[in-house]
């Protein structure tokens, strides 16, 4: 198996995880409105059930990013033996260009991109809600234009 193929395996795998995740937070939910002092004994509250719960997706989303952004950081420098660490933006312009990927492509990159962003840095940015399903597809599109040479 290649570095390429690996990373996407490791991407969709994250994916397969959150669903796991979203199908427990949904049970979970289910039990605590049947049983709302069920969180006691650990000393958490329902607020910390809804925290959980709203920032899964974003958590499982940063994970795959991160795994896409090694991936890429990797190819950039045993594929094209780069030894520049460049910001991200620069890099998926870089390989969208090197590799002939679809705007539509890099542009699903770049939005994924400017969502983490904020999640990660903790500024205030104002950005839409993307979804994890929609959005890693972005990513893991993107990835397997890439050359298979690394």
């Amino acid at each position: 198996m290649t570095s390429k193929q690996r990373r996407l395996e490791r991407m969709r795998a994250i994916e397969r995880e959150w669903r796991v995740a979203a199908i427990a937070a949904d049970r979970l939910g289910e039990y605590l409105r049947a049983h709302p002092s069920a969180l006691d004994r650990e000393q958490l509250r329902m607020a910390d059930y809804r925290r959980f719960r709203d920032n899964l997706e974003p958590t499982y989303l940063i994970r795959t990013f991160a795994e896409f952004e090694g991936g890429l950081r990797e190819a950039w420098s045993l594929a094209f033996r780069q030894i520049t660490t460049p910001r991200m933006q620069d890099l998926i312009d870089s390989f969208a260009a090197r590799c002939t990927i679809a705007r539509q492509c890099r542009d699903g990159a770049h939005e994924v991109r400017l969502y983490r962003n904020p999640l990660v840095h903790e500024r205030g940015d104002e950005v839409r809600p993307i979804r994890l399903l929609v959005e890693s597809g972005w990513l893991c599109r993107f990835f397997s234009r890439l050359s298979h040479e690394w």
